[in-house]
């Protein structure tokens, strides 16, 4: 565990055999204390939670979850008590509670195949994803949050700030005075955020570009990202990935031609750093964040009126 600020601390959670590797749980103590985000619901990341909880003397604490992936929030209920306040945005505080059950699933797996997405002879493409396995399993009694309102905890005043994209409803929180930003997974130092399609979000990439650009408008010294280690200059991040975007679109262009193509065949020419030697030999779970990606990428051109789009046998394909 890490102190960062005064009264700030970066507690590391393991993610085991999980390509991200680890997550970066924040804890502000004061009056009272303040958990951000919380990693898988397995044992492993409650093991390394509670190990934190000891050594600052903690027993209970607010919970914020900036978005709806698992390893921010599978551990709602283990690191919450009837006393405390469970704070997300509403957009994806929805989806959390929608996806404690099988609907949200079956509804996932049924967007990526209308994308291409091959149906899985072994039951739901969904069974694959690392986001179910370690999910949390209740409801959540969430006390939402909205752009500008602000929390009060160890001395700072935390104003949440909107930015959809890597999710629909994903939350930064923001003191304006001492210049901090916690960014959830949207702006990460060593690896580019997965954009990804997602219920009720048609053009994620473009909801992404649009939150760089408002999150680049703030005065931030110190940012604070939930994977990997803080980073030094989030200008230039945002212009690295700006840029990172701009090639990927270029990339998906030229893989285009005048001949219909699947989001998932589009994906298979994608460049993606990744240690296997072909298309084929990709785990699961990598297709499946990969499709994810082309699609947010062809759904940007698709809007941008750069290609075009047709549903064919009832799955969407483009072409330039």
């Amino acid at each position: 565990m890490t102190k960062v600020a005064e009264n700030i601390y970066r507690k590391v959670v393991p993610l085991p055999n999980n390509p991200l590797r680890e997550i970066n749980a924040y804890l502000i103590t004061g009056e009272r204390n303040l958990l951000i985000d919380t990693g898988f619901n397995r044992p492993e990341c409650e093991e390394a939670l509670r190990s934190a909880f000891a050594e600052l003397g903690i027993s209970e604490t607010d919970v914020f979850i900036t978005h709806l992936h698992s390893d921010h929030c599978g551990l709602i209920q283990q690191f919450s008590t009837e006393n405390s306040a469970i704070y997300a945005g509403e957009t994806d505080g929805e989806l959390i509670n929608f996806e404690a059950g099988n609907l949200y699933w079956r509804m996932l797996d049924d967007l990526f195949i209308k994308y291409g997405f091959p149906k899985a002879d072994f039951g739901r493409n969904t069974d694959i994803h690392p986001g179910r396995k370690y999910c949390h399993k209740k409801r959540v009694d969430f006390t939402y949050v909205a752009e500008g309102d602000v929390l009060e905890y160890g001395g700072y005043r935390l104003r949440a700030v909107c930015t959809p994209g890597h999710t629909p409803g994903h939350m930064c929180l923001y003191d304006e005075e001492k210049k901090i930003l916690f960014c959830g997974d949207h702006i990460l130092g060593t690896i580019t955020p997965n954009i990804c399609i997602e219920l009720s979000a048609e053009n994620p990439l473009g909801d992404y570009l649009n939150s760089l650009e408002k999150v680049e408008r703030l005065e931030v010294r110190q940012l604070l990202p939930a994977h990997g280690t803080p980073i030094a200059d989030m200008y230039a991040r945002i212009r690295e990935l700006k840029e990172h975007h701009r090639q990927r679109l270029e990339e998906v262009l030229g893989i285009l031609d005048d001949s219909w193509k699947t989001a998932y065949v589009v994906a298979q020419y994608m460049t993606w750093e990744i240690t296997c030697k072909g298309w084929e030999d990709f785990p699961a779970p990598q297709k499946w964040f990969a499709t994810g990606e082309a699609i947010a990428h062809l759904q940007y051109l698709y809007f941008s009126g750069r290609i075009q789009r047709e549903e064919r046998n009832g799955v969407y394909c483009y072409r330039k």
